[in-house]
């Protein structure tokens, strides 16, 4: 049984989508998760006992396009009640020529001051880098490169490289804790300008072919890499957990 719940407060059109029941392991992720993003997931779950908000995924080829922590939380959450999740409800839509839903991306900041210099550091993590004389946001474009580094001397370099091999060596090189997105680069120069940030890694262009690529070769993106924007809302549904498990 699927109750249906509208969102308010919002100027985009709420459009009501028609809800399927989706086998979870159908599912394909593009993307990984952040742990405690999950765990917050899963005590909301619990307090609620209904699943709140269907996933999206791409018509035909199941790809997860938002709601990638969604389906771990109620993964986990089933497995530490003893029960195995069956069906998710998810809504279905076209995706690749599809100019209802465009494809961004998040750019990643580190907010905490640093003694460490750049280039030594991306010499000890053992990445391919270049400085850059001049930064325009076109470069971003060039598929060669996986991020553009923009340091708090107002350094630029391109780091050469798949984007999940790059941000995963800064992970651990860094403290991963203190990692936050920006939505824009715009946003996220500015961050690293003002002194919030110590430096920013500007993604490069993802597109739509890379996700599909990512779902279906099982070699994901980096957690918070794609930023999937509708034109439209959908609505929310209230589902109880037990009817989704077995």
């Amino acid at each position: 049984m699927v109750f249906l719940m509208t969102q308010d407060h919002s100027d985009i059109p709420l459009v009501h989508q028609r809800i399927v029941l989706i086998s979870i392991e159908e599912l394909l992720g593009h993307e990984e998760v952040v742990q405690p993003q999950v765990d917050w997931l899963k005590e909301n779950l619990k307090g609620l006992n209904y699943f709140f908000r269907p996933i999206l995924v791409v018509k035909h080829e199941k790809v997860i396009l938002d709601g990638h922590h969604r389906v771990v939380a109620l993964k986990e959450l089933g497995k530490e009640w003893g029960k195995n999740v069956i069906k998710i409800p998810c809504i279905e839509i076209e995706y690749i020529d599809n100019e209802e839903i465009s494809l961004d991306t998040w750019h990643p900041l580190y907010f905490e001051q640093i003694s460490k210099k750049f280039p030594k550091e991306l010499k000890k993590m053992k990445i391919h880098w270049n400085q850059l004389e001049t930064f325009t946001p076109s470069i971003l474009n060039n598929s060669k490169f996986g991020f553009i580094l923009k340091t708090a001397d107002n350094q630029y370099f391109t780091l050469e490289g798949s984007q999940q091999e790059i941000y995963g060596k800064f992970l651990e090189h860094f403290n991963p804790k203190v990692f936050d997105y920006a939505k824009t680069i715009k946003r996220a120069l500015h961050s690293v300008d003002n002194g919030r940030s110590s430096f920013a890694l500007l993604r490069t262009r993802v597109t739509k072919h890379d996700v599909i690529r990512a779902a279906k070769s099982g070699i994901l993106f980096a957690p918070k890499t794609t930023r999937h924007i509708l034109s439209f809302r959908y609505q929310d549904i209230k589902v109880p957990l037990d009817a989704l498990m077995s």
